[in-house]
Parts: C-alpha cells; structure tokens; sequence
C-alpha cells in the first residue's frame, strides 16, 4: 500500500508540472502491477482540467481523459489474456 501512495504522488506532482514524458512511464507500470489503478484515470481528468477545457479545441479538451481511459480498458484486457 505505501508503494500506491508513493506512485500516487509521483504522478501527481508530474502532472501538475506537465511532465508526461514522467508521469506515462510510472502510470503504465502502475497500471500492469496494481489491481484497479484507476489513478491513472483521475491523473487525465486533472492534466485536463489544468491545460485543456478550452472551449475551441472541441474533443482535444479532453484527451488526457480519453487516452488514459483506453490504456486502462487495454491494460485490463491485456492482463486477462497473459495471466489466464
């Protein structure tokens, strides 16, 4: 559980600097290692809330949610089909 909340951190404070090139890396391997890491999820609406929710941009306001949704629907079914 501390490891989760480190990781949780180090996200964090990467997406509050814009550092995706960070952030992607730990999440993807947070997201194979730990059941149900739905902070990835939450770590795309908060990029999207700090850089996107423009108005004009239209669907690319919301990418950061959009892309870390499918990578955590991959990842789970990806999971599925290496460990059964």
């Amino acid at each position: 559980m501390p490891i989760r909340i480190i990781t949780d951190i180090f996200i964090f404070i990467a997406i509050l600097h814009g550092w995706w090139f960070v952030a992607l890396p730990i999440a993807f391997l947070s997201v194979w290692n730990f059941p149900y890491f739905l902070e990835f999820v939450l770590a795309g609406i908060i990029y999207d809330s700090l850089f996107g929710l423009i108005p004009e941009l239209g669907i690319l306001g919301y990418v950061g949610t959009i892309i870390s949704t499918m990578i955590l629907i991959a990842s789970g079914l990806l999971k599925k089909v290496i460990r059964d």
